[in-house]
Formats: structure tokens, C-alpha cells, sequence
């Protein structure tokens, strides 16, 4: 413990100006601690405080207005399982739409993102004796960043992290720059989050990765870092966790270890089965009901077309199809008994990791139902610091507008389920080399205008059709938004954009029978809240008891010191939901965002057991009615100056 922090924190801040060269470390504010918790909450302050500073919107995520705020959490580097996650925080290059290809809808600059990681970076930041980096400006040469016991360089980027490819030089692919990142702190216990090819040419999804395949994944982080000529940052040190009350803290962490086994013995719970399985138990869960799971055919197929396609072809990418080439485990650094994340072994006899449900689901999106193709083009994405998700969103839409013919007539073609063409796409967007990677790796109302400049207006309808991330979407996930109304919500909603499934999870409960739109919009807003408060911790989505147990608040006691209340604790997952509604509604969000219904969605699936379902536009709106009036927010899906009064919150 240290400046007055709390027990747990390292209490120091480090603020990086790249465009005058200034580091400030500054001591934590302890108050602030206690509301935003670390991590993502943390992050949202930061970019609130850059809002305010700047006077209004970040209307160019790319521009070095933008900030990126790297963080972690009180609860890293102690024996709490799952404990090891961190945070990026920033504006959006993706999830922008200045010029709404559908008619009517207001313009929405980049929303706020939160990106969490795995593997060693955030344990190493806390290790390095700073919480937060708070990252702005943009040098006028390629730099990186090293934060080593406190001490935070801005060092230029040495030649031999970049090298020539597609007639440019670019940073090193990811292997590569792990190793050669790793080189320059010899002898200690480092990590990087560094950029990729991808990131250097600001394809706007582009991740920012550490250990080679860990990846602040969705949003664009690597673009926000090409575009302030950022290659890495790397953190090391010794900086050891202090604690309020170790007695109390072990006593916890003893009833935690007790009820992980448990959960590990009962073979009715998934905690059983995710040590062998990982996160692809959900593709047998989502295609045919296994897994403790209902009847499936909510697995997208054909560009989110349908939810179900030919068993047969399901075989080879099923979830026993991928335990076939299972290799050792590579597992999160706070990781004891989850154990979720393994490497596979390809066809060549290298290992390589597993995709992660989400990624496998998404290429399955796009007709590609060859095991071996699933590890390669996850592969070639990491290599070249591309999302997974967003990659293979982007892509079946590609799919999609080259079965309409689109493509042809732009002098390319990128069939479904062709996974050769698929590599050259992943290979050509992670460079913006050539017609299809310059058209492709853009936002995707960019994409869209485009197309029909080249075109002409009469390919709008198709456009549409096909793009299903239009209007400043991030991308759907791998459940079939069609098969859930609620889940659907939990898209619609999601703080960090149109799509996404981590902000909350409502599968499980609608298998199970919720339903109405009330009881829809209280699971997602609660869903919200409890997320916010588990990202903001450094938690995994796995951790292994509720927050809210009395288990957790001792653990959370016994560490920092400060005692919350469940109820208090509810309020800091609100107001971190709130507070990036409040920076979304600057940067255009409103209603109209949450309420667009990608055409396709409306169309009803014709086939498995989910056939008949659809999107239905008018019980959506209700449930948003709900949903708004569950946050406190008005039936425009603006924040109001009550809701933010009662958080404690002030507009930018």
C-alpha cells in the first residue's frame, strides 16, 4: 500500500502525453477506487475526464484526441481464481457511422470500449507498480512504452520490430514480436501489449496482443495504437500485494478454494466439464441441445441466415471433434481450476490454440466447416493482430455480397465456406493490401458507401442486406440473434456496441423459461450491472461464486479494506453502466442505435428447432421501454441528471 491508496492497489497513476513526450505519475485517488473499483470502471472515468477536457465528443477515434487507458485491478496477483484480468479503454474506430447508409438515424462517432485480456500483461502491470496508464496524443515517430518498478520511458521503437511486407514496413507478425518485446527485458518477469500489421495500418478492429495469442480483442485497440505511432507497451517489476487483513482474506479464500471443488465434482454444472472442453462446449450446446442445454439450432449459419444446416457437416467442428486434437493447457496466470483455454495440434504437428467458442462459432458463421481451417484462420488473425469475431463478421457479410454478386462486379470473389479465399481475405485486410483488404478493413457504413459508390445506388437493398454491422455495429456473436428475444437485448444494448455478448448473458435463463418484457429488460439491465463490477475487478466471466456473496465481500475486505454492501456493490456496476451510456449519448447515441434491426434478423429461420423465429421490431421496442426504465434512463435512451445524480456522477 502506498500514497494513501487502499490496501491491494498500488495507488499510482501514470499519464503518458506522447505528442509532447510528458509521463506524470500521479498518486490514485482513493475515493475514486471505492466507486469505479479498477479496471473498466477506471477506464470510463479516464475517457470522462478526456471528454471534459476536450469539450465535447471524440469525433475521430483515430485522431490523437483519442485516449487509451490500460489498467488492472486490485485483485490481481493474489490467489483469487480467475483473477488476472485487464483493460483497455478508448473510443472506437469500429463502431462509428458518420454517414448511416439506413435512412433517418443520427450519426454515431465511435462508442466507448472496453477491451479485456488474459494471459500475463495485467498481472505484470500490477507487478510493475502502477494500476492504470493513461495513454494521449501522438508521437511524431514509431515509439513504445516501458513501465519497469514505477518508472514509466517512452523509448523510440527499434527498426528490428518492424519489417517490409505488401511493399511497406510494417510491425513484426505476432510471434515474432513477442519474442523480440520479451528480449528487451531480459531477466524479468515481463509482459507487452503490443500492435500487429493490422493495428500499423489502422484497420479498425484490429487487437492489441500479448503472449502471442491473448488479445484485447473487440473495438480496435490496435488501430487507436497504430494511430498514435505506439508499437507496444511492456511492464515488469517486483511491486508485491499488500493486504488489509491477510487472516480474514486466506479464511475467504479457503471457503472459495472449497466451493471451486465442488462446482468442479457436480456434474450437473459446467465448471465440470470447462477444464476439458474450454468454451467450445457451446458449439454442441448451440447446434443440438448437448451440454445441459434444450433442443439447439441457434448456431449462425450463412451469414446469421439460419441457426441449424446439415448435421454432417456439423461433425467436424464440433466440440468432440476439437477435444480429437486437444494438446497441453496455456491458461490465465490467476487461472486455478477453470482451466478453460488449451492449445490444439494442427495438421503440420504444431500447436496452436483452440478457438474459443465465439471464434469457431463465427467462422462456422461463414460456411466453413473444416476443423483444421477453424485453427488456421484463428491463427492467421492472431499473427496479424486481427479480432477473431469482427474478422469473421466482416467476412460472411463479403461472403454474402459475393453471392449476390457484388463482388464479381467489384473484380473480386470470397464464396462462402471457401477457407483458402478466407486466409487470402484474412492476409490482404490485415495489411489494407490490395482491392479487397483497401475495401474491407474500414468501418462498415464506409464499407457500404463504398460499394455504392462504385456501384451505384441501385446495390443499396443488397448492401443492406448483407452488412449486418451496419450503423456503427461491432458485430453478433455466436448465438443466432434471431433464436432470443432477450439475448437479442443483450446485443442491442451492449455498452460497447450493437452485438456483442459480454456485457450480458441470458441463454441459459430463456432455455429455461424467461420471458415478458419486463422480466426480459430486468435479467439484461442486472446482467449489465453484475458484468460491469466482474470486468472492473480483473475477474474472468468464469469465476467460480456470485460477486455478491458473502464470500466475495470478505475476500474484497480482507484485501483493499473496503467492506461493500451487495447493494453497494450493485450501485458501482450501475454507475459504470451508466457513465458509458453518458459517453455514448455524447458520441450520438441514442435510442435510434439501440432499436435498428439488421434487415436480415427480421426474416424468420426456416429450418431446425428454432425455425419460425425471427426478430420481431414491436416487442423489441417494448422491451426497450422496459429496459430504459429499468436503468433509470429516458424512453430516448438518453441518461438523465436524475439517474446521474443518484450515482454520484457529473456530465463531462
Amino acid at each position: 500500500m502506498s500514497n494513501g491508496a487502499s490496501c491491494g492497489y498500488n495507488g499510482r497513476w501514470a499519464f503518458v502525453n506522447l505528442t509532447t513526450g510528458r509521463v506524470e505519475i500521479r498518486n490514485s485517488d482513493p475515493n475514486v477506487e471505492r466507486a469505479f473499483l479498477g479496471g473498466r470502471g477506471l477506464g470510463a472515468y479516464f475517457l470522462a475526464e478526456r471528454v471534459r477536457e476536450h469539450g465535447g465528443p471524440i469525433t475521430d477515434p483515430l485522431g490523437p484526441e483519442n485516449r487509451i487507458v490500460l489498467g488492472c485491478a486490485a485483485l490481481l496477483d493474489t490467489r483469487i481464481h480467475t483473477a488476472s484480468r485487464g483493460s483497455a479503454s478508448f473510443f472506437s474506430p469500429f463502431t462509428r457511422s458518420t454517414a448511416p447508409l439506413a435512412d433517418a438515424l443520427p450519426p454515431v462517432q465511435g462508442l466507448v470500449t472496453h477491451s479485456s485480456i488474459g494471459g500475463t500483461f495485467a498481472t505484470r502491470l500490477k507487478s510493475s507498480g502502477i494500476d492504470q496508464i493513461v495513454i494521449d496524443g501522438r508521437a511524431d515517430r514509431p515509439v513504445r512504452i516501458e513501465v519497469v518498478d514505477g518508472q514509466v520511458r517512452i523509448l523510440p521503437a527499434e527498426p528490428e520490430l518492424f519489417e517490409e511486407r505488401h511493399g511497406s514496413r510494417f510491425p513484426l507478425r505476432s510471434a515474432a514480436m513477442s519474442a523480440a518485446l520479451a528480449a528487451r527485458l531480459p531477466g524479468q518477469k515481463a509482459a507487452s501489449a503490443y500492435v500487429g500489421p493490422a493495428g500499423w495500418a489502422k484497420v479498425p478492429w484490429a487487437c492489441l496482443t500479448n503472449d502471442s495469442d491473448r488479445n484485447f480483442g473487440r473495438g480496435g485497440g490496435g488501430a487507436v495504437f497504430g494511430s498514435k505511432n505506439l508499437v507496444a507497451v511492456s511492464v515488469a517489476g517486483s511491486a508485491t500485494t499488500s493486504y488489509h487483513d491477510r487472516q480474514l482474506f486466506d479464511q475467504a479464500m479457503k471457503a472459495l478454494d472449497d466451493a471451486m471443488s465442488q462446482k468442479l465434482a457436480d456434474k450437473g454444472a459446467t465448471a465440470s466439464f470447462r477444464p476439458t472442453t474450454g468454451t467450445t462446449w457451446w458449439l454442441d450446446r448451440a447446434f443440438n441441445g448437448g451440454y445441459l442445454g434444450k433442443e439447439g439450432g441457434y448456431l449462425p449459419w450463412h451469414n446469421y441466415d439460419e441457426g441449424h444446416f446439415d448435421p454432417e457437416a456439423f461433425k467436424d467442428v464440433s466440440t468432440g471433434s476439437l477435444l480429437e486434437i486437444a494438446a497441453r493447457y496455456k491458461v490465465c496466470t490467476g487461472c486455478r481450476g477453470v482451466l478453460c483455454s488449451r492449445l490444439v495440434k494442427g495438421e503440420d504437428g504444431e500447436l496452436y490454440p483452440r478457438p474459443e467458442f465465439e471464434t469457431a462459432a463465427l467462422l462456422i458463421n461463414c460456411c466453413v466447416t473444416d476443423r483444421s481451417a477453424l485453427v488456421r484462420l484463428n491463427h492467421l488473425c492472431n499473427e496479424v493482430g486481427l479480432d477473431t469475431m469482427t474478422t469473421a463478421a466482416v467476412v460472411a457479410a463479403a461472403m454474402d455480397l459475393d453471392q449476390k454478386g457484388v463482388l464479381e462486379e467489384l473484380g473480386e470473389s470470397l464464396p462462402f465456406g471457401d477457407a483458402e479465399a478466407f486466409a487470402r481475405a484474412i492476409e490482404s485486410i490485415g495489411y489494407r493490401h490490395g482491392l479487397l483488404g483497401e475495401l474491407l478493413g474500414r468501418p462498415t457504413d464506409e464499407i457500404a458507401h463504398e460499394i455504392l459508390r462504385r456501384l451505384g445506388e441501385s446495390r443499396k437493398d443488397d448492401v443492406l442486406w448483407c452488412l449486418t454491422t451496419a450503423y456503427g455495429g461491432l458485430g453478433y456473436a455466436g448465438i443466432e440473434p434471431k433464436a432470443f428475444p432477450a439475448m437479442h437485448t443483450c446485443y442491442a444494448t451492449s455498452n460497447r456496441g450493437r452485438g456483442d455478448h459480454t456485457y450480458a448473458w441470458t441463454v441459459q435463463a430463456e432455455e429455461a423459461g424467461l420471458s415478458g418484457a419486463g422480466e426480459i429488460a430486468a435479467a439484461v439491465a442486472n446482467g449489465q450491472w453484475g458484468k460491469a463490477v466482474v470486468d472492473s475487478m480483473g475477474l474472468c466471466d468464469f469465476f467460480p461464486q456470485s460477486t455478491t456473496s458473502d464470500t466475495f465481500l470478505d475476500l474484497v475486505f480482507g484485501l483493499t479494506g473496503l467492506r461493500y454492501t451487495p447493494e453497494e456493490q450493485e450501485t458501482c456496476g450501475r454507475r459504470i453502466v451508466t457513465l458509458e451510456r453518458l459517453l455514448n449519448n455524447i458520441q450520438g447515441r441514442t435510442r435510434a442505435y439501440d432499436d435498428y434491426v439488421p434487415p436480415k434478423l427480421k426474416v424468420p429461420l426456416s429450418c431446425g428447432p428454432m425455425a419460425g423465429r425471427k426478430v420481431d421490431p414491436e416487442y423489441h421496442r417494448a422491451i426497450l421501454d422496459a429496459f430504459y426504465a429499468e436503468q433509470g434512463w429516458d424512453q430516448g435512451g438518453l441518461v438523465s441528471d436524475a439517474a446521474l445524480e443518484k450515482l454520484g456522477l457529473t456530465r463531462p
